[in-house]
Formats: structure tokens, C-alpha cells, sequence
């Protein structure tokens, strides 16, 4: 068990004799060095729990959490107290690499002097200038030769450095649920002990190739990698979960918890926040439309009512705990299930670039305001495994704070009723039935 180390004073050497005189002078008291910005992770017991199992050395930490439940803030305020206070190397490993450039913002903001692997021949991100982390390019990063330190770089990135160059202490894993179980061994090259922070219901990792040879393996290399580390080596693996929200309102976490977290429940901490239409009247915090579509998932008739449904919310106002503002193209986002109508939806909003346009996959992690959403169904004549994947309707469902509009095709219920009764499509017909389509 790792422990915090203690300065202790120095045995002093034997006084002299004492002769008579003035009592001596007090020492000064000295005081106490200020606490990292990094210490909050001890304000909350179930944060401060993480902090417990990764410094006791427990070799395999998985942290499962709701959406909106502070993940990239919990990384961040990981690896930096483990750094600083117990001097240890610490690697992260994101998904993306906009994943990894907001940890790296999140470090810099906390001071600590993180440092982000890039390529050399992308752009560099924009990091604040006022932090303390920073970006590095080619092959010379190394960690410094005493002392903690943290190094960011996505999975790809990780698994073709050499351990001998990047060996560290803890191997922090950012939304491990989107890496594999063949991801986590080749980070495991890497450090001894890894922690695996991510949401359990949100889509499963992309995998390419052929993985019918393991399709009834709970440890496949393709199974995300909490879920196959936990069946490899069951109570062996710490678990600290996380169980509030602080950016879903109650009404989407009432929608959300049971349909896709049956195992993990959880509440909704998000302060007061919602829209209200020109003529001051408050708008729900979810809505349904349903849209007659005859000619697939790329009808005209679906996309453009996504457009006006996005227009329309550029009417609304938004309120929160500091106060009432209109509601900007900024705060707005458009989620659908295929590039082709996220392009399309773009193509209709040219006019309103700051509007976050995108799939499913594309939007994973990210937060607006207010979101509308092209069900994954619409367009589709038979319940097909795409359109009924539960993980990607819930990232599509919980990308919203304060509104969610859900734009859905007319014949999605039918189809439903038609298809062989499973559990995605029992979700799926609960999940109409709640939103009214």
C-alpha cells in the first residue's frame, strides 16, 4: 500500500547547560503548504474512493458511471494527485484525440505540467495558454528522471511506443468501455496497475475484424475492456461506481436509468436548467414529433424536420441557475445514427456553423444544451441490428442538458411490434411509448 511520505524533524543534539537569562524566544509556527487544486477528488466519498483503491496499489480499478457524471474531470484530478503527492508516473489513455486534448486542458487548468503526445503532422490543439500543459511531438517524449508525471496520447498511439521508454506506474484508461480487451493487454505493457474510468451503456468498441471465434467468450479481445477484466479476474478487480448525473435533468435520467443502466442506478444533481419558448412558456424537457418518411433513413422529410426543429429552438430562451439568455447556435446540437444524414442536416444549417451536427459515434462524450435527435430507427421498414443497438440510442438520448427534441418516423412502432421480440427491441418500444411517438 502506497503512503504518503512524512518529514520528520531531526533528533536534536544535546543542549548545553543552561545559564541564567531571558526565556528564549518561540519559534515561529510554520505553515501549512497550501492543498493542490487536484485535492477536491477527496470532497466527494465516491471520487475519494478511486483515489483510495489507485493509491493502495490495487492493480485493476474499474470505475463505471452514468453520462454527465464528471469522468474527464475524475481522470484529470487522478492523475494529477497521484503525480504530485505520491510521485508516481501516470500514463492516460484516451479514445480520441479530442478526448485526449481536453484531459490535457483539464491539467493544465489544475497547473500540473501534463504533457500531450501528437502528431507531428497534425495541427496542434488548442490548449489555454495560461495552463501548464503542453504538447509534444515525435518520439523524444519521455517522462522526467525524478518526480511524477503525466503523459497523455490516445490507445493507437500508446500501443506502438516502446514500454521500455514509456513505462509508468498507473495506466489510466479514458472511456474504457470503447477500448477492447486487446487494447487494455497491449496498455498493459506499459504499467502494472490500470484503472478503467467509462460509461457502461454507451456503444460498444469498433471492431473490423472477423470475432466469430470468440462470440461466446466473456474475455474476447474484442468485448470492451472492463467487462472481459472483470470476467477474467472477477473480485480480483476493484469497483467504484459512480452514481449521479450533474448534466441530465431528472426527466431524461427517469427515461435513461432503467432503459439502458438496469445494473447502475443512478440520480440526476443538475442544477435547474430549461428553455422557454417567445412567449415565456417552459418547454418540456423532452418532446417527440413523429414524421410520415417513405423513402429510407435519407428521406428528405426526416432531415429537414431535424433542420426546422433546430430552428426553432434558436426562438427559445435558456435559463439556469446564473440567469436567462437566448439560446445560440452553439448551444445546439444535431445527433443522427448515419453520416449521411448528419451531411445532409449540415448541408441545411450551412448558415449556422456553430451548430454541432454529427453522429452518434462523432458525439460520444460531448454536451450541448438543447439537442435534437433523429431516432436511429426513422426510415428503416425492419428492426435491423444498426437501428436497435441500445448503446448507440443512449448516446444519442443523452447528449441534451436542458432539452431534447427527438425527431422519429411515423411507421417506427409498427416495425417494432413486427420484429422478433428481444431486448433491444422491448427497449425500444418502452422508450416510444414514454416519449409518445
Amino acid at each position: 500500500m502506497r503512503t504518503i511520505p512524512t518529514l520528520r524533524p531531526a533528533t536534536p543534539d544535546p543542549a548545553p547547560p543552561s545559564t541564567p537569562g531571558p526565556p528564549p524566544a518561540s519559534a515561529p509556527a510554520l505553515a501549512a503548504p497550501p492543498p493542490h487544486p487536484a485535492a477536491v477528488i477527496l470532497d466527494d466519498p465516491t471520487t475519494a474512493g478511486v483515489l483510495h483503491s489507485a493509491w493502495s496499489g490495487d492493480p485493476a480499478v474499474v470505475v463505471p458511471s452514468p453520462p454527465g457524471a464528471g469522468k474527464t474531470r475524475l481522470v484529470a484530478l487522478l492523475a494529477a494527485l497521484l503525480a504530485v503527492r505520491a510521485d508516481l508516473r501516470v500514463g492516460i489513455a484516451a479514445q480520441t484525440r479530442d478526448q485526449a486534448a481536453e484531459i490535457a486542458r483539464r491539467l493544465g487548468a489544475l497547473d500540473y505540467p501534463a504533457r500531450l503526445v501528437w502528431p507531428a503532422k497534425q495541427p496542434a490543439p488548442d490548449l489555454d495558454p495560461g495552463g501548464a500543459a503542453r504538447v509534444v511531438q515525435g518520439r523524444s517524449v519521455r517522462y522526467p528522471n525524478s518526480g511524477g508525471g503525466v503523459i497523455i496520447a490516445t490507445t493507437a498511439r500508446w500501443t506502438y511506443a516502446d514500454p521500455r521508454d514509456l513505462a509508468c506506474d498507473v495506466m489510466i484508461v479514458d472511456e474504457a468501455w470503447q477500448a477492447t480487451y486487446a487494447d487494455l493487454g497491449a496498455l498493459g505493457a506499459f504499467a502494472a496497475q490500470v484503472v478503467c474510468v467509462g460509461d457502461p451503456g454507451q456503444i460498444d468498441p469498433v471492431v473490423t475484424g472477423q470475432t466469430r471465434r470468440w462470440a461466446d467468450s466473456p474475455t474476447g479481445p474484442h468485448v470492451p475492456a472492463p467487462v472481459a477484466l472483470r470476467a477474467a479476474h472477477g473480485d480480483a478487480v476493484s469497483v467504484v461506481t459512480l452514481r449521479h448525473t450533474w448534466r441530465l435533468g431528472p426527466d431524461t435520467t427517469a427515461l435513461i436509468q432503467p432503459a439502458f443502466y438496469p445494473d447502475l442506478p443512478f440520480t440526476s444533481r443538475r442544477p435547474p436548467e430549461h428553455l422557454t419558448d417567445a412567449h415565456g412558456d417552459r418547454l418540456p424537457e423532452i418532446t417527440g414529433h413523429a414524421v410520415t418518411a417513405n423513402a429510407g433513413p435519407g428521406d428528405p422529410a426526416l432531415t429537414n424536420a431535424c433542420a426546422s426543429a433546430t430552428r426553432d429552438l434558436l426562438t427559445t430562451a435558456l435559463t439556469t441557475d446564473t440567469g436567462t439568455r437566448p439560446v445560440t447556435p452553439g448551444d445546439l446540437a444535431v445527433v443522427t445514427a448515419h453520416v449521411s444524414q448528419a451531411a445532409a442536416i449540415r448541408a441545411m444549417l450551412s448558415d449556422l456553423p456553430d451548430v454541432l451536427v454529427g453522429t452518434a459515434n462523432q458525439l460520444q462524450g460531448m454536451e450541448r444544451p438543447a439537442a435534437v435527435v433523429l431516432h436511429p430507427l426513422a426510415g428503416y421498414r425492419e428492426a435491423s441490428g444498426f437501428g436497435t443497438d441500445l448503446g448507440r440510442t443512449c448516446v444519442m438520448l443523452s447528449r441534451h442538458r436542458a432539452h431534447l427534441t427527438v425527431i422519429a418516423d411515423a411507421s417506427t412502432r409498427t416495425v417494432l411490434r413486427a420484429a422478433d421480440p428481444t431486448t433491444a427491441t422491448s427497449t425500444h418500444l418502452a422508450l416510444a411509448d414514454t416519449l409518445g411517438l
